[in-house]
């Protein structure tokens, strides 16, 4: 068995498991709706927003969604979103790595709203600035690095200088989509967290 099928086998465990997770709670079909329109939202964003230049949206709606929603939906909407999109820009051994990526993106920022870390209703300077750095340091160093090492289907990376030379290409990206994110938490967090607050509220009503 080669490193990169080890590899794979690892990333769809950790698919499996999360959403294994996710049956196991039961959900409501209201919980499920809200689910399918967020990951609607986000493939749409991505989609839309691909004609503009190192600037996308979807990496924030994402994390807003697991910020109030909880880590194992915010898992569930990143892995979706990925696996969705990738209908349109292209289904390959990377769409597990995207999967992954943008899943754990949910699960970071499910956890800073589980902790209290970050408000999951209206935002001061406060939370703006932990949301911020939060999302910063998870693309540029954890997700984005992640997804980036599906080049090595792509690009047939077998040593490491190479991969040193992928992640780098990847950096500047990574980079753009951590600024998409802040611009868009600036932008619109307040209006989305309102909005989804409200949705869940009239949910357990």
């Amino acid at each position: 068995m080669t490193p990169s099928a080890i590899v794979m086998a690892c990333l769809g465990l950790i698919i499996f498991l999360f959403y294994f997770a996710f049956e196991r709670s039961h959900p409501k079909a209201s919980e499920l709706v809200l689910v399918a329109q967020l990951c609607a939202l986000s493939i749409s964003a991505r989609a839309i927003f691909s004609f503009v230049p190192y600037f996308n949206p979807v990496l924030a709606i994402i994390m807003l969604s697991g910020l109030v929603l909880g880590s194992r939906k915010g898992f569930l909407i990143g892995s979706l979103t990925a696996f969705g999109s990738n209908f349109i820009f292209g289904q390959g051994p990377w769409t597990l790595y995207q999967m992954v990526s943008w899943g754990l993106a949910g699960v970071i920022f499910g956890l800073l709203g589980f902790f209290k870390i970050v408000s999951r209703g209206d935002w001061r300077g406060r939370d703006f600035v932990i949301a911020s750095v939060a999302a910063s340091v998870s693309i540029v160093f954890i997700t984005g690095p992640l997804a980036d090492l599906s080049g090595v289907f792509m690009f047939g990376v077998n040593d490491l200088k190479s991969l040193k030379a992928l992640l780098a290409g990847g950096f500047v990206l990574n980079l753009s989509l951590a600024a998409s994110t802040i611009v868009t938490f600036l932008v619109a967090a307040r209006a989305f967290l309102f909005a989804l607050g409200r949705a869940c509220r009239r949910e357990t009503a």
